[in-house]
């Protein structure tokens, strides 16, 4: 479809995003309301202007052409170059909580690893698109693929050794999807996914914390005031809602029982706050972002822009489903924020960034 016929943006898209971002914004000040009124009024400043950065971003690329990106690779060479800087510059920088993941000027923070993660899509949906004339001669293939996850593990190395576990794994799992809708053979995930499987159990295993997470989370009541402490509080601050909860504000797992309750855990406080219809109410969201992500693709015609648009809306989607699942203790904890409504602004820029690439795709998909 060529640009001056293109559609107008995916509305029902934009208003699903937006609404979730409203609802982070009013639990991102009663979530920090605990510490105290000032410093609420902070963290609620701190998100209005990540949201209005954020915004500005989607806006600007709601309007790109990203088929060019299909002709140019060198845009993405040069994307690729500017965050393999940034994710070394890091840790150049203090730690906060024993991890290096924030560049800092003055009151400015900036977390790359979090803000790859569109551009991590973009080069590999380009990859596979690129070489797609592969992907169906078997072994043949393996050297492409080999060849994509080695660019890829540079910058999930540097991830990785932040440490973050949980976006490095978001970042794989997701490429990997992009690479099976591509039309990477079966055979080769067969043998990739036990493959990362038992990479992934090494690093867990080996590493004290990582193994620490994953032993409490089998038996969080093994440790109720350490290891297992902030699973068993999330459960009781979801079951502690009821149907319709307690009331905006009116949380007591917020109370400093619940650490990183306006980050991580911050469904937990929706949950008890708001109850059951509430949470069930997000949820209800993001499988609107999961159907209008899945319209658009399908509706698109050109190949590049079908994997952009499935990349994109699953970064979302699956960063929504690994938080929820920690947050409900179905999973252990990754460190991984819920897209639109946890605090934090490089957190809420990235997921603005793709929802904006997804706005431009939504442009060229057919009736």
């Amino acid at each position: 479809m060529s640009p001056d016929v293109r559609r107008p943006i995916d509305r029902l898209l934009l208003l699903f995003a937006l609404v979730l971002m409203a609802v982070g914004m009013v639990w991102v000040f009663s979530a920090s309301a605990f510490k105290n009124h000032s410093a609420s009024t902070t963290f609620l400043v701190n998100q209005l202007v990540g949201g209005f950065v954020g915004i500005a971003i989607m806006l600007a690329l709601s309007q790109v052409d990203l088929s060019l990106l299909r002709d140019n690779p060198r845009i993405l060479q040069v994307l690729y170059g500017i965050f393999l800087v940034a994710l070394g510059l890091v840790f150049f920088f203090p730690a906060i909580n024993h991890a290096h993941r924030w560049i800092r000027f003055s009151r400015l923070s900036i977390q790359p690893s979090e803000l790859f993660k569109p551009i991590s899509v973009l080069i590999t949906a380009w990859w596979m698109v690129r070489h797609r004339d592969v992907w169906a001669k078997g072994q043949e293939s393996i050297p492409k693929l080999v060849t994509l996850f080695a660019i890829l593990m540079v910058p999930l190395a540097l991830i990785l050794r932040e440490p973050d576990f949980g976006t490095t794994f978001l970042i794989l799992a997701v490429a990997l999807l992009v690479t099976f809708l591509g039309g990477a053979h079966r055979w080769i995930f067969a043998v990739a996914a036990p493959a990362l499987g038992a990479i992934g159990f090494a690093f867990v295993w080996f590493e004290p914390y990582r193994r620490a997470r994953v032993l409490s989370f089998l038996n969080p009541e093994a440790d109720p005031l350490g290891k297992g402490h902030q699973a068993l509080q999330s459960l009781i601050a979801v079951g502690n809602g009821g149907l319709t909860g307690v009331g905006l504000g009116g949380s007591m797992q917020k109370l400093n029982y619940l650490p990183e309750a306006h980050t991580d855990f911050i469904y937990a406080v929706i949950s008890e706050e708001a109850g059951l219809i509430g949470s069930v109410l997000v949820l209800a969201l993001f499988v609107g972002i999961l159907w209008r992500g899945y319209r658009i693709a399908r509706r698109v015609r050109d190949s590049f822009l079908k994997l952009c648009a499935m990349g994109f809306m699953l970064l979302l989607v699956v960063q929504a489903l690994m938080n929820l699942s920690v947050v409900l203790s179905l999973a252990p904890n990754k460190g991984i924020p819920l897209p639109f409504i946890s605090y934090g602004s490089s957190s809420l820029i990235a997921s603005l960034a793709s929802l904006g690439l997804l706005l431009a795709i939504s442009k060229e998909a057919s009736e």
